[in-house]
C-alpha cells in the first residue's frame, strides 16, 4: 500500500488580514471585530487596530485557531470561529 501525502494550501481569503471581519469566542462569549489600521480603530464599533494586542494575535491566523492575547486585563485565549 502506498502512502499518500496531502498538502493543504491556505489562501489569503482564509486567513485574518487587515480588512477581515473576524468572529471570535472567548470566556465572555462571541464577538465580532474588523481588523483596521490604527487611524481607523474604534473599539466601541468593533474596529480593532492591527497593532493592538488582539489584532496582532489574529493576523495571519485561520478559523479554528486558538490564540493567546496579552492585554491590559491579563492574558486570555480567543478561538477564531470565522473570517468574513
Amino acid at each position: 500500500m502506498e502512502a499518500v501525502t496531502m498538502t493543504m494550501t491556505i489562501s489569503a481569503e482564509q486567513t485574518v488580514r487587515v480588512g477581515s471581519r473576524v468572529r471570535v469566542l472567548d470566556f465572555d462569549g462571541e464577538e465580532e471585530y474588523v481588523i483596521v489600521g490604527h487611524e481607523d480603530a474604534d473599539a466601541a464599533r468593533g474596529l480593532i487596530s492591527m497593532a493592538s494586542p488582539l489584532g496582532q494575535a489574529l493576523l495571519g491566523r485561520c478559523a479554528g485557531d486558538q490564540v493567546k492575547v496579552r492585554a491590559p486585563g491579563g492574558q486570555r485565549a480567543v478561538t477564531i470561529l470565522g473570517i468574513f
